[in-house]
């Protein structure tokens, strides 16, 4: 990748993604028409070296002024944030989550508690979120009455140079992993495995007899004896899967090993599944007889929609599984830009 698609980078990513494109035209337009015509490798570093630090562009191309902190902290301060408050609210989410299940459990609350516990939730994220702009804003504050030059703070010891580009290595959107992704993944591992390790039992059938009273368990889905003998394996996967995951927050972008142990997981995923949802006592002994009273047609009927429902999910596992295994090798050979 050329030093000025580097240096351009650099600017734009610090801007809102609907400007990016007009901002590099006319940059990349800047800095060519500052050029000799036959430029050599120390020219382009002299324009850029001109031009100075990419975060000092990017502040002066934004529509709106930056001074929450001062312009030169800006950036900085705002990565900062962003960074703690990803942290900060996810470990308060997970907790209100696992706080939320097991009150629930150990209470003879209805489902209704489930919204009690969304508001807690939502004021918790909100609480934690003020928190953390607050001190995080405080620390800055300081910092910058202090006179501690931002690179100090960032911890290079140094200021900008056009040789920084050369560190520089642009993730292909296609082979990044988003944060949405990884959040999402440790939600869903947080979600089956606290059902599994202590809902399973509240998997099931519900009939409403009156207001009063709510809903009322008519009866599980799955056999929890059967389900719970196979805990050593589930523990097996669902550690694998949380390694996959913090892997993923630590690379950011698919590779060849983070491929690898996807497909090993994918494979130990499906293993399991196929272990447990073969097993011909897989479903709770009342399920047949509950339903075939409840939508009145015959437990024959009955068992043959459960039989197509196993089918169609063992056929859409092994796809997926075989679909997450191919497309994570396949992002992994996408190449990063890079100047080196």
């Amino acid at each position: 990748m050329e030093w000025i698609d580097v240096y351009i980078h650099e600017v734009t990513k610090r801007l809102p993604e609907k400007q990016r494109n007009d901002i590099a035209l006319e940059l990349k337009s800047s800095i060519l028409d500052a050029l000799p015509e036959n430029y050599s490798l120390e020219d382009v570093k002299a324009v850029l070296e001109d031009l100075g630090d990419p975060a000092e562009i990017a502040k002066n191309y934004r529509d709106a002024p930056s001074y929450l902190i001062g312009p030169d902290y800006y950036d900085l301060f705002m990565t900062t944030m962003k960074m703690i408050l990803q942290l900060a609210i996810g470990f308060a989410v997970a907790f209100i989550f696992f706080e939320g299940v097991i009150t629930y459990l150990n209470s003879d609350q209805d489902w209704t508690y489930i919204f009690t516990a969304f508001g807690k939730g939502i004021w918790t994220v909100i609480s934690t979120a003020i928190q953390v702009v607050f001190w995080v804003a405080i620390v800055f504050i300081i910092m910058e009455r202090t006179g501690v030059a931002p690179y100090e703070i960032a911890g290079t010891g140094e200021k900008w140079t056009p040789d920084d580009l050369k560190n520089i290595t642009v993730i292909p959107k296609k082979k990044g992993i988003t944060k949405i992704d990884i959040f999402a993944a440790f939600l869903w591992t947080a979600i089956w495995g606290t059902i599994y390790f202590i809902a399973l039992d509240r998997v099931g059938i519900y009939t409403q007899n009156n207001q009063e009273t709510g809903l009322t368990l008519l009866t599980p889905i799955f056999n929890q004896e059967l389900l719970l003998s196979f805990w050593p394996l589930v523990l097996i996967v669902l550690l694998c899967e949380l390694t996959l995951t913090v892997y993923k927050w630590v690379k950011r972008q698919w590779t060849k090993s983070l491929a690898t142990i996807n497909t090993i997981y994918q494979l130990l995923y499906t293993i399991l599944f196929l272990l447990i949802i073969l097993q011909p006592n897989l479903f709770h002994s009342n399920l047949i007889n509950e339903l075939s009273q409840l939508f009145n047609t015959t437990t024959t009927s009955i068992s043959s929609i459960l039989d197509t429902i196993i089918g169609v999910s063992i056929a859409i596992t092994i796809i997926s599984a075989v679909y997450a295994s191919y497309d994570g090798f396949k992002k992994s050979k996408i190449k990063n830009d890079t100047l080196l």
